[in-house]
């Protein structure tokens, strides 16, 4: 049933293209077209869209690559090979590759699947910097190219922000946080603002999700808290003081008392110790592959400070933490033991029986990650050279594509 359902979603989209009523040309050569059709040409990054080619004959081979280039200027690209059905059409959310980039039917496989053209094993997909319109979204060129060399293009737009979003860029000189903040459209239901602390990574790298989640009714604010001017360089005597300020201003900014802090690998340390510093605004806790104890800094010395005093190595004290928690880990993390960890996190206890923890077979360090972006592989922060992180990249997407839902869900609890 729900294959003929796709099936008459795609003739009814080939229709209308046909009709011109979606404002898309297909591509003509000679007597023939081959036609790409998207359900949603504009769609938010974080949802899936449904791809036709049609214009095939029954059995026909076509060739689909998707085509993208990130922040930095690195292109990325993958490729699969399809059989036509016998209306001459291939629904990818159905119908598996004979070969290519992916391996199973999947409706997002070209998309998430690309690898940076550049030939690195070592390279990390840079989304654009998500602005208040399109001019950030991230263009994905697919191309279908027949058998026979009958071809087809068409470009699809992955957008960070809803119509609306607001954007507003902070800075450690007037603001005391280098972040950046994004309110969803006015008149939207209040929902639960959300404070996002990256990894040992640097630099504010929870700015894509936190668009996402604006557009999504909550407000949010990714902030950095070294590797940017006005902030230290290396993970080093960092202030929790500076993370329980973010968390203020971003409860003062958002009119709210219920927020959540979200924290993925180091970052998890910090967004644990800000839910204790602040026990009456911080309600809930969500961390990626984490860690249940403060560890030392990077490259050493301590990591955490407080009240001017590091921050000592060891468990993380909860008992005094009611925030409900979220801990999210990949059974093949080979950085460091993060399923045992959000175990450990996600146990609940009789003054906070809201906790659990999630593990994904098959996925690595990387779990964190909002679904249907490539990912490549990632280079080790501060020493610079390449890190195991485990599992594989299909692990990984699918990890994405529960634990994001999961998240949101989270959220509105």
């Amino acid at each position: 049933m729900v294959r003929t359902t796709r099936r008459s979603l795609g003739i009814a989209l080939a229709a209308l293209l046909l009709t011109g009523s979606t404002g898309c040309t297909p591509k003509w050569t000679g007597t023939h077209r081959l036609t790409i059709l998207f359900d949603d040409r504009r769609a938010l990054a974080d949802r899936p869209v449904q791809l036709v080619v049609a214009g095939l004959s029954s059995g026909q081979a076509v060739t689909v690559t998707a085509e993208a280039e990130d922040q930095a200027g690195i292109g990325w690209r993958s490729t699969a090979v399809y059989l036509a059905d016998g209306r001459g059409e291939v629904h990818l959310e159905g119908d598996a590759p004979i070969r290519g980039s992916y391996h199973h039917a999947d409706g997002m496989g070209l998309f998430w699947s690309m690898l940076p053209t550049n030939g690195s094993a070592n390279t990390v997909f840079s989304p654009p910097a998500p602005a208040a319109d399109d001019a950030a979204a991230l263009p994905v060129r697919i191309t279908a190219v027949a058998d026979d060399g009958v071809t087809g293009e068409f470009t699809v737009l992955r957008r960070w922000t809803a119509d609306g979003v607001t954007r507003t860029e902070l800075n450690p000189a007037t603001d005391h946080v280098a972040g950046t903040l994004y309110l969803p459209p006015a008149g939207t239901p209040a929902k639960s603002p959300v404070l996002l602390l990256g990894g040992s990574e640097g630099g504010n790298s929870g700015v894509a999700a936190a668009a996402l989640l604006a557009s999504h009714g909550h407000p949010a604010l990714a902030v950095a808290y070294f590797g940017l001017p006005g902030l230290p360089d290396t993970l080093q005597n960092i202030p929790v003081e500076y993370a329980v300020g973010a968390a203020r201003l971003l409860a003062e900014r958002a009119g709210s008392r219920d927020i959540t802090v979200e924290g993925n690998s180091r970052g998890s340390e910090l967004a644990l110790l800000v839910a204790g510093q602040l026990p009456d605004l911080v309600r809930r806790v969500m961390v990626y592959a984490p860690s249940a104890e403060v560890n030392a800094g990077l490259p050493d010395g301590a990591a955490w400070t407080l009240n001017g005093a590091p921050v000592p190595a060891g468990p993380i004290a909860l008992d005094r933490t009611p925030a409900s928690i979220l801990a999210v880990a990949g059974e093949r993390d080979r950085l460091w033991p993060s399923p045992r960890w959000a175990l450990q996190l996600g146990t609940p206890t009789a003054a906070a029986p809201n906790r659990q923890a999630v593990l994904h077979a098959g996925a690595g360090h990387a779990v964190a990650g909002i679904p249907y972006l490539p990912t490549g592989s990632t280079v080790a922060p501060v020493v610079g050279s390449p890190i195991d992180l485990g599992g594989d990249a299909a692990a990984n997407q699918a990890a994405h594509m529960q634990a994001w839902p999961n998240f949101l869900a989270f959220l509105d609890s």
